[in-house]
Order: C-alpha cells, then structure tokens, then sequence
C-alpha cells in the first residue's frame, strides 16, 4: 500500500494532537489539584463524588443543627442553675424567719423573697432567638399571673433537631415540668405563701414554706438533669457527626485530589513525548521535489 506524503502528514499531526491534549490535561489537573474538572474526566468517579458531596453537606448541617441545640441547652442550664441559687438563698432565708426573729427583719426578709420570686419569673420567662426557653412552641410568656394565681401559659410543644441520619433530639424542658406545674406545687406560688406568711408573722406558714422550697428545689434539679441528658446525647451526636466529616473528607480527597509528586512526574513524561513528537512531526513535514514528483 503506497503512504502519500498527506496521509503521513495527517497521522503525525493527529498524533502530535493527541500528545498536546493529554500535556495539557495534565498540566490542567496539576494547576487545579483535581482528578476531575468535567463528568467526561470520570463519568463513575464523578458520580460517587456528587453522592459523598451530598452525604457531607447532610452531615454539616447536622452539625450545626447540634450546634445550635447545644446553645439552646446551654443556656436553660444556666437559667435553672440561677434558679437553684436563688431558691436556696430563699430556703436560707425563710429558716432565719422561722426563728425568733423581730417583725421589722422578718419584713425585710419578705421583702427579698418577693424579688428573689421576680427573678425567678424573669428566668423562666427568658427567651433564645425571639422564642421562649421554657413555653414550648408558644410565643407568650412561659409562666403569667392569671386572676391571682400563677399559671404555666406556654404549650408542650417539643423543639427538635436533627443530629443525625435516624436521631432527632428535644432541646427544650418545658415550664410546667421544671418549675413544678405539672405536679401542682409550682415554685411561685410556694413563694407567694412564704412571703405572706413572714409579713402575717405565721410560723407555721414559714415552716410549711420551707418543705414547699426542698420540694420545688428537687423539681428543678430534675429538670436540670433533663437538660444535662439531652446534653449528653447532643455532645455524643456531635462527636459521631465530626468523625463522619472527616471520614467523608478523606474519601473525596482520595477521589478528586492529584498526588503532587505523581502529577509532576507524569507531567515530564509527557512534556517529554510531546517534544519528541513534536520533533518527529517536523522531521516528518519538511518536503522536497521528490514528494511533489509522487
């Protein structure tokens, strides 16, 4: 079979073609750090990336879904401890006013149990992002004073988040379970009594007081202990979720990421058939009176 001088010509250019694109393709994967710039790299890489990119974007919003929870559950904790303090020094207080004690010091220790009972309306009714940490899904208050008497006016709403591919966790103890609704002897109205009992001088009432203050300190600690497990459970789902990441990380950097070292090396192999190619290509091109005779 006769090789015409156009047809050498054509099969070194397509291969001198060919030599450019593969030198530049990995000149390309080595400027950028990836395998794959384009699905046609690696249709099946490409897809198995797409699948981990999505897994790994559930998994941070996860995070900091759990991130979030922790704030909430962070700052309930610190509004119940402020509650313990205040009903221990409420509890110190009304034991002073069971002794002997004048009319004009036990009105002064009446006078602080109402603020001590203030600041603790105010912590039960402290908000996180415009929403109430103790009334549930409701936007009023948690605890109000309806007719004279104190009342729980949130809901039983559960605020959950999403920490994980199956767990879902509550991050809020409603009001009527930590401030002792819910077993009808609720911290305010045992302050209430207290407070008239010191101004009435009724001893009785003050010692009666002092039982309904241990009983609605037990109240709050367990619903401390409510915050402290949901805070648990949070710190264990986040633990799992930032192993997942860092799992998942290493998967896509072992998928799309060049190995420097290799990528230069390939890159000089083919600069090097490249140049030979190109070389052969001129060598190949050059034409005299001889190929126009043929």
């Amino acid at each position: 079979m006769r090789v015409t001088h156009l047809g050498a010509h054509h099969a070194a250019l397509n291969r001198l073609t060919t030599r450019l694109s593969e030198y530049s393709a990995t000149q390309e994967r080595l400027s950028t750090g990836r395998q794959m710039t384009r699905p046609s790299d690696d249709p099946i890489g490409m897809n198995r990336a797409l699948q981990l990119r999505a897994t790994l974007s559930a998994r941070e919003q996860e995070g900091r879904n759990a991130a979030d929870g922790q704030m909430w559950l962070d700052l309930a904790d610190t509004k119940l401890q402020d509650v313990v303090t205040q009903i221990q020094r409420a509890r110190e207080l009304a034991v002073r006013g069971a002794t002997y004690v004048g009319p004009e010091e036990r009105e002064a220790i009446a006078l602080e149990i109402g603020h001590l009972r203030d600041s603790i309306v105010a912590q039960a009714n402290a908000q996180h992002q415009g929403r109430g940490l103790f009334s549930g899904f409701s936007s009023s208050d948690a605890v109000e004073k309806v007719g004279g008497v104190w009342t729980y006016t949130g809901d039983s709403g559960q605020i959950n988040r999403r920490v994980g591919e199956n767990e879902v966790v509550t991050i809020n103890v409603t009001g009527d379970v930590a401030f002792g609704f819910s077993s009808g002897n609720d911290i305010f109205t045992v302050l209430d009594d207290l407070e008239a009992a010191l101004y009435a001088d009724d001893t009785a009432g003050i010692e009666s007081g002092i039982g309904g203050l241990d009983t609605s300190l037990q109240t709050v600690l367990g619903g401390l202990g409510i915050v402290g497990a949901k805070t648990n459970q949070l710190e264990s789902a986040s633990l799992r979720t930032a192993n997942e990441i860092q799992t998942i990380t290493e998967q896509l950097a072992t998928l799309e990421d060049v190995d420097i070292a290799e990528a230069v090396m390939e890159l000089e192999l083919q600069q090097t058939a490249y140049e030979a190619a190109l070389a052969a290509f001129s060598r190949s091109a050059q034409t005299s009176l001889v190929d126009f005779l043929r």
